[in-house]
This record gives structure tokens, C-alpha cells and sequence, in this order.
């Protein structure tokens, strides 16, 4: 076998684990991207490892974690699961991991050689925090360091000027890029921010765009009511993430608002599913009734795949209201039910949503300005039958079988980088 295959991956997602539900805490779509990504490798032939902590890992082993150890478990499917323990002093907020790092990345070798004798030949990071720690645990393990940035700090405070940010972070994600083998994209403009911030050469940024699971985001059937659009029921509207400002859901609920005192004749039901999130959490039912549309929003916790993809087909449109996103997973989850989106017209949003194709992109976060879609989306059923045929369409080109095999050839790419630096001269 050449020396450059890839044989054995460790996925290193230490401030949430990718089992935890998407929508709780910290988790959102990193998680779902690790989780399938890992999957899918898995189904090609390659063993991985997933390392996390247990901040937010769901009940695998309950005297482990209420013993405070580390523990390993080996998943249904083949992924071996180490769940490293985060001491008291590190865990009341994810930047405190900070604190640990070191003390994290050397138990991570030692569970990970412990685990079986295979090589490790990539370790992939995901989320600056991990970032770090996978800089040291390559090291040790004479592996390659690949990166995934998922958000970039300076991104964020560009599009979001009052985002709150820890001031070590650009200097971390500096560091991560000039020194990871590889680093990967979701999409050609998070490349572009790449080379833009961190002065990257091209050749060092592989792009791997995530996927989507068509056996469970799939459009309604042809028999469904909610198949064709009609005119005669109230719009449904779903947003679907965690309840921060970033990520826009106060802008939805002042939409309403606006559509209220503005379109009396258009009634309009909200579904949020999500839940608080950091610091500055958004109480979703309070700020309803400060709206005056408590009476047609409704708060559902997280939703698992399936009830998403359910929630997703019964919507007429999914709202992406984000100050910044480098892709934007709930949309396409959204496009593969055959649902509309409409988006910021920012970062991946603006890439994978077509605009007055599979949905419509907005320029502003200004929430009269989303009225006005919503209302003219709601005027028109012949356009948006087409957006949801063409949504559909788009999405079938996704999957996470051939995420899996760019993110392979992103691996073998940093190992022949690695391999040629470590030749003695």
C-alpha cells in the first residue's frame, strides 16, 4: 500500500461532541457534519476514531461520566467513540477548555494508541478549540493535521460587529492555518476568506462540501397535501437553529410583526426549533409576545433528523436569517424536502441558495425587508411551486458519500505533505 494511504482518521471534537442533537448548546451543524462525514468514511473502508469531551456527549457510559474518567466505546456502525472528561475547572464555558488543552491532547494519544495499533494517519480538526489541541495531537502521533474552520472568528465580527468573540481566537486560527497539512472548505467563498485572512496558498485548501441525507430530507409525495402550495391556509414558516442573535431568529419574529400591521389579509404560523444559546440567548416566547405574535409562533425543542425533515415538508419556507454562515446545512436540509428557502445573502448562503431558483437571497437583516419576501412569496404559488421543484432538484446533487470522497482526497493531499516534509534533506 503507498505510504501516503489513508488507513485510520481521528475526528477531534472537543467543545461538543457529534452525537450531542443539533440545536442544544453549542451543537448545530459541525455536529451533524462530523457525525455523517465520520459515517461515511467508515463506509468506505477507513476506521475512525471520534475524540470529544464529555461537556455535552449524550449518556453512553454513566458511571464513566459520573465517575469523572475517560471512556471509549465502539459504535453500532464501527466508529470507536473516546470521550475524554473535562475537570470542573475547564467546562463552565467552552473557551476554559482552553486551560486543558494540553493536559486533553496527551490523554487523547493515549486512548487512541491504546485503542487498537493501527497508525493514525490524519487527525481532523473541526472548530478552532480542537484546532489546537489537533496541532499538538499530530505531533505526537507523527500524523497529518487537517482543519476544518466551520466559523472563522474575523468573519463573524465582520458581518456581526457586536458578536462576542474571545480575543485569543484570530491568533489561534492563525496559527491552525499556517501550520495545519491541510485545511478544508465548505464552499469556494469560505476558500476565498481563507486566502484572504490567513494569506494561504490555494493549494493548501481543499474543498469538501457537505451533504445531506436524501433517505431522510426528501421531498412529500406526489399525494401529500402539502405537495402543491394553496392559497386557501395560513403560511407555514419554519426556522430551525440555536436562539442567539447571530443566528437571525429575532429577525424572523419582527417579520411577523411587520406582516401583521403591513398584510392583514395573510395569516402566518412560525415553528422555531431550537434552543437557547450563550451568553446572549434570545427567549423566543417573550420576544413574541413583545412583538405582538405570540398567538402564531410556536417553540419546539431541537428536533431529531426525521421530525426535522417532517417539520421541514409541512413548511412553505425555511428561514435563514444568520449574520454569517459558512454553509448552511439547514438549507440544503430544507432544499432536499422540496422546501423554499429564504436566506441572507451571506458567505455559504449565497452559494447554495439560488436565487429565484430554489428560493430567494436577501441583502439586508432589516425584518420589514424579510416581510416583503415572505409576502410576495405568499402572493405567488405558481413561483413557488418552481422553487420547491428546483430546491429538490439542487439538493439530489448532495450526499454525503462524496463529501467522504473529497474530504479522502484532502487527507491524501496532507499526507504527501506531511511525508515530503518530514524526507531529511
Amino acid at each position: 500500500m503507498p505510504t501516503d494511504a489513508v488507513q485510520r482518521v481521528v475526528m477531534l471534537s472537543l467543545h461538543t461532541s457529534p452525537l450531542a442533537q443539533a440545536g442544544m448548546g453549542d451543537a448545530g451543524g459541525l455536529n451533524v457534519y462530523v457525525n455523517a462525514l465520520s459515517q461515511a468514511l467508515v463506509a468506505q473502508g477507513v476506521e475512525v476514531d471520534i475524540v470529544t469531551t464529555d461537556l455535552d456527549l449524550p449518556t453512553v457510559d454513566t458511571a464513566a461520566q459520573e465517575g469523572g474518567q475517560d471512556f471509549s466505546t465502539t459504535l453500532t456502525d464501527g466508529r470507536r467513540l473516546h470521550s475524554l472528561h473535562v475537570p470542573r475547572g475547564c467546562r463552565q464555558d467552552k473557551t476554559q477548555l482552553l486551560d486543558c488543552l494540553e493536559s486533553l491532547s496527551q490523554r487523547a494519544a493515549e486512548v487512541l494508541r491504546a485503542a487498537t495499533s493501527t497508525t493514525v494517519d490524519v487527525v481532523h480538526s473541526h472548530y478552532w478549540l480542537s484546532g489546537l489541541a489537533g496541532l499538538t495531537l499530530a505531533k505526537e502521533l507523527d500524523a497529518s493535521p487537517v482543519h476544518t474552520m466551520h466559523t472563522i472568528g474575523a468573519i463573524k465580527i465582520e458581518r456581526d460587529p457586536a458578536t462576542q468573540e474571545d480575543p485569543r481566537r484570530h491568533d489561534a486560527e492563525d496559527r491552525i492555518a499556517a501550520e495545519a497539512a491541510a485545511l478544508t472548505a465548505n464552499t469556494e467563498r469560505e476558500r476565498l476568506d481563507l486566502e484572504r485572512l490567513f494569506a494561504v496558498p490555494r493549494y493548501r485548501i481543499s474543498l469538501v462540501k457537505p451533504g445531506v441525507d436524501l433517505q431522510i430530507f426528501h421531498p412529500p409525495a406526489a399525494g401529500d397535501p402539502r405537495h402543491l402550495r394553496r392559497g386557501d391556509r395560513p403560511l407555514e414558516l419554519t426556522f430551525a437553529g440555536r436562539l442567539q442573535p447571530h443566528k437571525g431568529p429575532q429577525i424572523v419574529v419582527e417579520a411577523l410583526a411587520h406582516l401583521r400591521r403591513d398584510h392583514p389579509e395573510l395569516t402566518v404560523h412560525l415553528t422555531v426549533a431550537g434552543r437557547q444559546s450563550g451568553p446572549d440567548a434570545i427567549d423566543i416566547e417573550a420576544l413574541a409576545a413583545e412583538h405582538g405574535v405570540d398567538d402564531v409562533v410556536v417553540h419546539r425543542k431541537p428536533l431529531p433528523h426525521d421530525d426535522l425533515a417532517t417539520l421541514f415538508r409541512r413548511s412553505d419556507a425555511v428561514l435563514v436569517p444568520s449574520y454569517s454562515e459558512s454553509f448552511g446545512l439547514v438549507a440544503l436540509e430544507a432544499m432536499a424536502c422540496g422546501t423554499p428557502v429564504l436566506a441572507h445573502r451571506v458567505g455559504g448562503l449565497a452559494e447554495l441558495v439560488r436565487h429565484n431558483s430554489t428560493g430567494r437571497l436577501i441583502d439586508s437583516l432589516d425584518p420589514a425587508d424579510w416581510a416583503a419576501e415572505i409576502a410576495g412569496l405568499a402572493a405567488d404559488p405558481t413561483r413557488w411551486r418552481q422553487f420547491s421543484l428546483h430546491a429538490a432538484e439542487l439538493a439530489r446533487g448532495y450526499s454525503w458519500e462524496a463529501t467522504a470522497v473529497q474530504a479522502m482526497s484532502a487527507y491524501s493531499h496532507a499526507r504527501q505533505t506531511t511525508l515530503s516534509t518530514d524526507q531529511p534533506l
